[in-house]
């Protein structure tokens, strides 16, 4: 073997030696779990969403039981405020028309608190698939409208109304009952609750309808709204309203928007809203 041909492979003994010992210190310097973290962890890029110091938290209860139960056809109404929670006008009005509400306070009555379960939901025991109370919660700045759906179906229906000591029978088509839901935070804790009961009917369409900036064409059914429905209370943080219809008027609108047949059952539907949370000003945000 040459002189130049040894010192070749010489040199490549010794690269392929610094090349192993480069591998080995490597190895040294990130342990395999460093490695692994390194290569896995997540640094938060955008800080999380923040509801506005104004939001007011409802929260949205449907409760689902048997016309014949007792204890919402009952108890549950004499342990209600029905007196306080409405004016004596506008009560007489709603009574008229089949729509009954009452109120409860942060600790509620025996009866709520049995409808509303101590799990998050009830089941009917014939069906245990079968929810009977399903809820959700809602952040709204004051002022700020939702629209809630009282019945999940469509249907053909007929309704008396009864306003100013006059009755009038309107006939709907492919018919929704829905609340338009406003709250406005009055002072510290405290939220007024504006409630205005609707029909949406017929086929959905582009139509112009009223806004707070003006008309605009907007996708949707007709829309029934009686003023002298509407009506509002007044909520303290955690107290509660309880809005449903009275089955003994089987032709009013509280019966229509609240009651509906299951499988050849009458099943009566509750509403039940809970201030959770009244929101801030900007002054107290500014202070905290």
């Amino acid at each position: 073997m040459s002189a130049p041909d040894t010192a070749v492979r010489w040199r490549c003994a010794v690269a392929l030696l610094s090349g192993c010992s480069l591998t080995a210190i490597g190895c040294t310097l990130f342990s395999p779990l460093e490695l692994s973290t390194a290569t896995t962890a997540q640094r938060q890029v955008l800080p999380p969403i923040q509801a506005p110091a104004d939001a007011v938290q409802l929260q949205i209860v449907f409760i689902e039981r048997p016309t014949d139960d007792p204890l919402i056809r009952q108890l549950l109404w004499q342990d209600l405020d029905q007196v306080g929670a409405i004016p004596p006008e506008t009560r007489q009005v709603l009574e008229s028309n089949g729509l009954k509400i009452g109120q409860a306070g942060s600790n509620p009555p025996p009866s709520l608190q049995k409808l509303l379960g101590l799990t998050g939901e009830l089941v009917d025991p014939a069906d245990q698939e079968r929810q009977l109370m399903r809820g959700r919660r809602l952040g709204l700045r004051s002022g700020q409208e939702t629209e809630i759906q009282s019945l999940d179906l469509v249907q053909d229906c007929s309704i008396r109304y009864v306003i100013n000591g006059k009755s009038e029978t309107a006939e709907y088509q492919q018919s929704r009952p829905v609340l338009q839901v406003r709250p406005i935070r009055v002072q510290d804790g405290w939220v007024r609750v504006e409630i205005a009961p609707e029909i949406h009917h017929g086929q959905a369409r582009m139509r112009h309808t009223p806004t707070e900036e003006g008309w605009a064409l907007k996708g949707g059914q007709q829309c029934d709204a009686r003023h002298a429905l509407k009506f509002h209370v007044m909520l303290n943080t955690g107290e509660f309203a309880v809005i449903s219809g009275d089955v003994e008027q089987p032709d009013s609108a509280g019966y229509r928007m609240f009651c509906y047949e299951v499988e050849g059952r009458l099943t009566q539907r509750l509403l039940v809203l809970r201030l959770a949370d009244s929101g801030r000003t900007e002054a107290d945000s500014v202070l905290k």
